[in-house]
């Protein structure tokens, strides 16, 4: 599965999550203990434009993230969407480019985020109660780009995206497995 195909799908899948939410999921913790539901949202919309920005040659707006849910989450999805979309043509993803965690080619740049998306999509619908259906396919290019990324060796306990690898079993569906490998508990 290529990063354009994998960005598809995740996207489909979160727009199904965000069109899930209620007002009273706002402030609902979810696995990332860190963030609450909106800082969660918050926070994909704002990884999904800086990956967009830095493809297209554009520097990080200077000081802390803005609220990119201020019209709510569904607009601030939408937006974010649209600009990752658009940034992510076969040209500009076979180039290289500098991210904030260095210089990698473009198809790269864009399977983190949507690693990142695929893994936090998870995070919300397990904050929200909602249901969440992800191919195998899908699930095993996340957890590639993990695996290639993140090693599963000296991960701290507390802090930081990613904890100790939770052991799910060589027989374990390809979403329980980038879960576990991310450090969450299925």
């Amino acid at each position: 599965m290529d990063a354009t195909t994998a960005m598809h799908q995740t996207f489909g899948i979160v727009d199904d999550l965000v069109a899930g939410l209620t007002p009273d999921d706002r402030e609902k913790s979810t696995p990332c203990t860190e963030w609450n539901v909106h800082e969660l949202i918050n926070h994909m919309c704002g990884g999904g434009h800086g990956i967009a920005s830095g493809l297209q040659g554009q520097a990080p707006p200077e000081g802390g993230p803005p609220d990119f849910l201020a019209d709510g989450p569904s607009a601030g999805w939408e937006a974010m969407k649209a600009h990752l979309a658009e940034a992510a043509t076969p040209e500009i993803l076979s180039a290289t480019h500098q991210m904030p965690f260095g210089e990698v080619p473009g198809e790269m740049a864009l399977s983190v985020i949507v690693a990142d998306h695929l893994t936090h999509a998870w995070d919300l619908a397990q904050a929200t109660g909602q249901g969440i259906t992800v191919s195998d396919d899908l699930a095993a290019f996340a957890h590639g780009v993990w695996q290639n990324l993140v090693p599963a060796e000296g991960r701290p306990e507390e802090g930081g995206g990613f904890k100790p690898v939770v052991s799910v079993g060589d027989d374990a569906s390809a979403l329980d497995q980038l879960i576990g490998y991310t450090g969450r508990t299925p």
